[in-house]
């Protein structure tokens, strides 16, 4: 096929398939293929059926992610989504201190912080809009071979004949396994958190009024409960491998009971090693210390739960959970980030680009920033007379976005290492800090509006 007007997008997730029906409406005089791998599509979810169980693979959304979606003609923020999951506040608390963080919408006068939405109801909704634009072509099934600066090389289901998709443009949007960054030898920054996250489903007890997101940090890494609707609740847990494997092997009965004990402890008083090998001047003087600091830590953590801060401030308990809904999966957790975005005609959006721990919720608000900044420079381009691929307009977007992940990247990386810690110092000053910032409205609408998306 020839390259005149022809973009090959390989990937057919929520960041393949946004990037399909944006891109074939801002050039409609091109033909946009999407080749995927997955032979056929995800059953339709109605955002008004109810009456399934929600599909284990969930997202959470940030405002301008939601905002891109509804370019997309995907409405998943509308009154009429009974699917959908909105949290309005977000509770972050430490298992080794009585130091925690709450901050909610209501900061920034918004009426929620974000969205958890189900994976198959974003593509199932995405395909059956591509299917209407009649530039845009979904080819089901493709196993891509080989790719160049300007083809694609692949097999379907149907047809183990090689077929060659000649384009202007070639973006990977194939995931942290991307057969196209692997095919082009880009180079990459790997590093592996030595940590697996367990994910699951599960119900919770009682009508749920209250919309919180809620995550509590352990040495082995977080726990995170994320509403869902009508009483279903995402469950993210990061930690050790071994750990991991137990949590997912366990009698489903003893798989609730350590998830109720671990998410419905408060603030804990922080302790501090015994000191026991020091000499006894030394331990009397670092007992003092500890009694001094302790004291300090737990009285601040005192003064914001008091009720006369309000519930922005005070801590609140979770739900209690009451049924495991979907089995258990195992994901090992890594950090990936290529060096460029793009090579020649080929540029790469979402996991094939980067990969983030989950502990934020951020891996497809930062895929689906890349597909806004990769429209954007396209754009500037052929606004101008220029063509999709101007070497300029890609290099543009791969430095940009680069920049602004590797900030949140680095965010993220140090937090995990933060809350691993046990030494004594760094408990204190995480404690500390974390007990600061909840008493501060504008440090907490900082956070506010990095949970939202907003810059």
């Amino acid at each position: 096929m020839s390259a005149t007007k022809s973009i090959s997008i390989v990937g057919g997730g929520v960041v393949g398939l946004t990037l399909l029906t944006r891109l074939s409406r801002l050039l409609p005089s091109h033909t946009i293929h999407l080749l995927d791998g997955s032979p056929k599509s995800p059953p339709p979810l109605s955002p008004t059926d109810t009456s399934t169980i929600p599909t284990i693979r969930t997202y959470a959304l940030n405002d301008a992610s939601v905002d891109t979606l509804m370019k997309c003609g995907l409405d998943v923020d509308s009154v009429d989504n009974l699917r959908k999951g909105e949290y309005k506040s977000m509770q972050v608390w430490d298992s080794k201190t009585p130091s925690y963080l709450k901050f909610d919408a209501s900061l920034l006068s918004s009426p929620k912080l974000g969205l958890i939405i189900e994976d198959d109801y974003i593509t199932s909704s995405l395909e059956t809009l591509a299917s209407t634009l009649p530039n845009a072509h979904i080819i089901k099934g493709a196993h891509v071979k080989t790719v160049t600066n300007n083809s694609v090389t692949y097999s379907t289901s149907s047809s183990t004949s090689p077929q060659t998709l000649n384009s202007e443009l070639i973006v990977g949007a194939d995931g942290v396994n991307s057969t196209v960054r692997n095919s082009l030898n880009l180079g990459i920054t790997k590093i592996g958190y030595g940590r697996t996250a367990v994910i699951s489903t599960v119900k919770v007890e009682g009508e749920v009024t209250g919309k919180t997101a809620w995550q509590r940090f352990f040495p082995g890494g977080p726990l995170a409960l994320l509403p869902l609707w009508g009483g279903y609740y995402s469950i993210v847990w990061s930690t050790t491998p071994t750990h991991a494997k137990a949590l997912a092997s366990a009698d489903p009965d003893a798989f609730l009971s350590t998830l109720n004990t671990c998410i419905s402890s408060g603030p804990t008083p922080i302790k501090f090693s015994s000191g026991s090998s020091l000499p006894p001047p030394l331990k009397a003087v670092k007992n003092f210390a500890d009694d001094l600091v302790g004291t300090l830590v737990n009285g601040i953590s005192l003064v914001n739960m008091n009720e006369k801060f309000g519930d922005s401030k005070r801590f609140e308990t979770p739900p209690k959970i009451t049924e495991l809904i979907s089995p258990r999966f195992k994901i090992p957790l890594n950090l990936q980030h290529v060096d460029s975005y793009t090579q020649g005609s080929v540029v790469l959006v979402g996991d094939a680009a980067h990969s983030v721990h989950p502990m934020a919720g951020q891996g497809l608000n930062l895929g689906i920033a890349d597909v806004e900044c990769l429209l954007k420079c396209i754009q500037s381009s052929t606004s101008t007379g220029g063509p999709v691929n101007d070497e300029y307009t890609l290099e543009r977007y791969s430095k940009e976005r680069r920049r602004e992940v590797m900030k949140i990247m680095g965010g993220i990386h140090a937090l995990h290492h933060v809350f691993k810690e046990e030494n004594d110092l760094i408990v204190t000053g995480r404690a500390l800090g974390m007990s600061l910032i909840n008493m501060s409205e504008n440090a907490k609408k900082v956070l506010a509006r990095a949970a939202m998306g907003e810059n």
